[in-house]
C-alpha cells in the first residue's frame, strides 16, 4: 500500500490533520498522526506526541489538530512532502471503500478503520474522545458518503 513519490498529486491540497499520544495503529506503539489532503489519507507515527503526552498526562495528554485554511501554493507544496517523508501508510480518495470510526468509552478504546478497495484495513486505536471528534470531523470533509459511526 507504500508508494514511493517525491512530488505532491497534481493540485492536491492539505485539508488538516490529527496528532495524538493517545492514538495508534493497531499493532503499534502509541503516538500517530492522521493526515487528509484533498486527494487521500495519510498515517504517521509520531513519537514526539507520545512523549508529549506521557510527560502532560497530568494535564488530560496532548492532542493537536491542524487544520490547512487555504495555506500559500508554497506552504501548501511543503506541507504535502513533509507528509510523505514521514508517511506509514497512505490511501487516495478513491481506493478508501469506508471508514469506520467508533467513539472511545472510559472502559474501552475507539477505533477508525479505513477500508479499501485494494489490501488490508488499517486500524488506528483511539483512546481519546477528543482525537475521535477531530477525526470525524476530517473523515467527514474527506468523504462523508463512505463513512459509517458505530
Amino acid at each position: 500500500m507504500r508508494v514511493k513519490r517525491t512530488v505532491p498529486l497534481e493540485d492536491e491540497e492539505y485539508v488538516g490533520g490529527v496528532t495524538s499520544g493517545r492514538m495508534l495503529r493497531a499493532g503499534g506503539i502509541a503516538g500517530y498522526s492522521v493526515y487528509v489532503t484533498t486527494r487521500r489519507l495519510i498515517g504517521a507515527k509520531n513519537r514526539k506526541a507520545l512523549w508529549k503526552g506521557i510527560a502532560g498526562s497530568a494535564f488530560g495528554g496532548v492532542a493537536g489538530m491542524y487544520v490547512g485554511s487555504k495555506l500559500s501554493r508554497e506552504a501548501n507544496a511543503q506541507m504535502i512532502n513533509e507528509l510523505e517523508q514521514k508517511k506509514d501508510f497512505e490511501v487516495t480518495k478513491e481506493n478508501v471503500s469506508s471508514v469506520e470510526m467508533k467513539k472511545p468509552t472510559f472502559v474501552h478504546r475507539g477505533h477508525m478503520v479505513i477500508s479499501t478497495t485494494t489490501g488490508e484495513p488499517v486500524k488506528i486505536l483511539l483512546a481519546d474522545g477528543g482525537d475521535y471528534k477531530r477525526l470525524l470531523e476530517l473523515m467527514q470533509s474527506f468523504r462523508p458518503e463512505i463513512l459509517t459511526v458505530v
